[in-house]
């Protein structure tokens, strides 16, 4: 550490020997400055802070660096230094950075979850001490299965790391770990001092959110620790193909697999020298393409390099693709967003995207995982299938949506826009959870207190004193949880079958599912709705296989091998669209410009895209005739917006249908518009319009409850409130011909 200067130099000499012999001994010549900072900052105040920089830019160690050098002062007589991840596989692969990094402290580092072994759990129990890496589910069996000893094991805690904070500012889970730290924090011993709350990401769009989630009650308080390095170049293609229509002109899989075959060709050559990663939307997708591109592989006689990780396969599975990927053979894995939580798997030269990303967040997450040596750029292509269609096509077929998207969210990303975290306000589901979870882990519980335990003083503030009430009246008409003759709670027959079912940790919804099943080895599950018959072809695990066996009573599918495969169906799950990726799809609809980084496919996609908007109505604001009885609402914003505006139509008796940028409704265009005009004038009312939608039971527990609460859920957490005249443009009845504007 001789070379090390100024800042760096001064936040070394903070260190403990321990640290600073650990980081000598890994040859590391000076500190990044978000180090520094951190360190600094750490041994300065009691602040919080948040610790923002982009992937391998240093902000594990940042955060743990100065909370290891606090601890190792006394690392025994109680667990001091929380790391939480939201995935095992990203807790195993921190565990031996920590163990590296506490060598010369004499300190233990601990996991906990379901593959540790029982007895190095026992351990930590028996005698506390030093770190432990934990998932929320995992915070929630302690809770509950260990109460006696959460006071000895947490008492003394000094930190809690929030690793991957972005993944928890949204959702069930954000407001599950939320309300499990809560709840921890009650086990501190008296006269310790309130543990600090550390947040690492490098994509949060609102860092207020983000504060507000570290420390509730004094968001102020928590620091912004920011990399202001130079940011590293960025080198991106999107690449275009079309899927040319079939004979019949019906949706064929022989077209999909002639198109899929074509990006196939290019993504081998584009990956054969080194190794990438290549991110699809739909699991069938990264199956069939691993296999497509290993068979052009055998026939260019190249080694097989393609290999595919995904969450429905099993832990050994993925576990060996990671393993390989850290190896020195060029190997390309095809990916869900399981890699995305900063999973090492070694460097990569190259992501790539099949289909269009679905928010700059995940993007960014994503092409951050190349380029992660110094003076490496980071590299992206793209692959966009347009399904093009014969005979007379609507004009929302006709665009090549997920083209105009990844423009869209590319140009957001080079603008440096992230979308703003939109944290669940009124998630029933998760309060119920938790209202089980606090009688099994206290006994006995009075009401008053358990509002004040998750509400009041919770993260479930937004929901107050009369809704609490209202929701704990129907957990006990369904006999969830029993009042007893002192007033007090406890679990109900349906509470204690639901708090011993293995999935109960979890706050949100797993679909069942089909273990796949080869021989001895456990390949990974399938949903039930999906399961494929006896003798059908598949492909999983980047193999063929065939369906021989099914059975329903242990829910297995035995496979064998085949030398043919079909894609599996998997059930998507995608995210909510913002209305500024949308907003910016229209725009460059609208506009005269080429992207330098599209290819000579995806060029000419764009510029028939926009001779099609400029023979058509369909700029945002427009009801453009679709038929002589039917008509298209281009509303071009984001999924809460447009869950707004088809309650609306359900309230003026429109029969319509979702078709993202724009709203298929059975109504002609001028009594549409007219309606819409006249509805416009009245304020609209989320709540009201909730009441209309149709499935409000949406979330793990919703169906414990009655539709008035789950109305206000709807409203609160999935709608966004809109002005109806922004959407409406000044006439339905101008000419098709007629130049739309390109904004609202």
């Amino acid at each position: 550490m001789a070379q090390v200067q100024g800042e760096s130099e001064s936040a070394f000499a903070l260190l403990e020997e321990g640290v600073q012999r650990q980081l000598y001994r890994m040859q590391w010549t000076s500190l990044r400055p978000i180090q520094a900072e951190a360190i600094h900052t750490y041994a300065a105040s009691s602040d919080s802070f948040l610790v923002m920089a982009e992937t391998a830019g240093g902000k594990t160690e940042a955060a743990l660096l100065p909370v290891l050098s606090d601890i190792s002062r006394q690392p025994s007589g109680s667990v001091r230094a929380l790391y939480v991840g939201p995935l095992k596989a990203l807790i195993n692969d921190q565990f031996g950075r920590l163990e590296e990094l506490c060598t010369h402290l004499e300190m233990p580092v601990y996991r906990w979850h379901g593959d540790v072994p029982a007895s190095r759990k026992a351990q930590l129990v028996k005698d506390p001490g030093g770190v432990l890496l934990i998932t929320p589910e995992s915070i929630e069996s302690l809770l509950i299965n260990r109460t006696a000893h959460l006071g000895k094991m947490f008492g003394g805690l000094r930190a809690i790391v929030i690793d991957e904070l972005h993944s928890f500012l949204e959702g069930e889970r954000g407001l599950h770990l939320a309300s499990l730290l809560s709840r921890l924090k009650e086990y501190k011993a008296p006269g310790e001092p309130a543990a600090r709350m550390i947040g690492l990401s490098a994509t949060i769009g609102d860092p207020d959110v983000a504060r507000r989630y570290l420390q509730p009650d004094a968001p102020s308080g928590v620091r912004m620790i920011t990399d202001r390095g130079d940011q590293k170049e960025i080198q991106f293609k999107i690449h275009g193909y079309i899927q040319r229509p079939s004979l019949d002109h019906e949706p064929s899989e022989k077209a999909e697999l002639e198109a899929l075959s074509r990006l196939a060709e290019d993504m081998v050559e584009h990956c054969r020298t080194h190794s990438n990663r290549v991110c699809a939307n739909a699991k069938g997708d990264i199956e069939i393409l691993a296999d497509l591109a290993n068979g052009i592989c055998r026939r260019e006689s190249l080694p097989e390099s393609f290999l595919v990780h995904h969450g429905s396969l099993s832990k050994e599975v993925r576990e060996s693709t990671e393993e390989s990927m850290k190896g020195r053979k060029a190997l390309t894995t095809i990916c869900s967003s399981t890699l995305e939580m900063g999973i090492d798997i070694g460097s990569v030269r190259m992501v790539g995207q099949v289909g269009a990303p679905w928010s700059v967040t995940s993007f960014k997450q994503r092409l951050g995982r190349s380029g992660r040596r110094d003076g490496e750029p980071r590299r992206l292509r793209g692959y966009v299938i347009h399904e093009q269609e014969s005979g007379r096509v609507d004009p929302v077929s006709a665009l090549p949506i997920d083209l105009l998207q990844a423009v869209a969210i590319c140009e957001l990303m080079l603008k440096r826009w992230i979308e703003p975290p939109r944290p669940s306000r009124c998630d029933f589901s998760t309060l119920a959870q938790q209202i089980m979870s606090s009688i099994a882990e206290l006994g006995a519980c009075e009401h008053d207190a358990v509002y004040r335990r998750l509400c009041s003083a919770g993260p479930f503030r937004a929901i107050g004193r009369q809704q609490f009430d209202l929701a704990i009246n129907a957990l006990t008409e369904s006999d969830v949880v029993e009042v007893g003759p002192d007033g007090k709670m406890i679990l109900g027959l349906l509470g204690e079958k639901i708090r011993s079912r293995k999935d109960f940790y979890a706050a949100f919804a797993t679909p069942s599912e089909f273990t796949l099943v080869a021989g001895d080895q456990t390949l990974g599950t399938m949903p039930i709705r999906t399961m494929p018959k006896v003798g059908q072809n598949i492909i999983f695990s980047a193999r063929r296989w065939t369906i021989d066996a099914v059975d329903l009573e242990r829910r297995r599918l035995v496979l064998k091998p085949s030398r043919r495969g079909g894609k599996p169906k998997f059930v998507s799950d995608f995210g909510e669209i913002h209305r500024e990726v949308r907003q910016q799809m229209a725009a460059w609809l609208a506009s005269t410009a080429e992207p330098a980084y599209l290819d000579a496919t995806a060029l000419d996609l764009l510029r028939k895209a926009r001779d099609v908007a400029a023979s058509s109505a369909i700029g945002p604001r427009w009801v453009a005739p679709l038929s002589d009885t039917a008509s298209l609402w281009w509303t071009w914003t984001g999924t809460r917006e447009q869950r707004t505006l088809m309650a609306v139509l359900a309230e003026l008796n429109v029969e319509a249908y979702d078709r993202g940028v724009a709203i298929e409704c059975e109504c002609r265009a001028s009594e549409l518009w007219q309606r819409l005009h006249r509805r416009s004038t009245q304020p609209l009312d989320l709540h009201k319009l909730a009441s209309a939608t149709e499935c409000v039971a949406r979330r793990k527990y919703d169906d414990l409850f009655p539709k008035e609460l789950l109305i206000h859920s709807v409203a609160e957490d999935l709608m966004e409130p809109v002005t109806l005249s922004d959407y409406i443009g000044a006439s339905a009845e101008r000419g098709a011909g007629s130049s739309p504007s390109p904004h609202p």
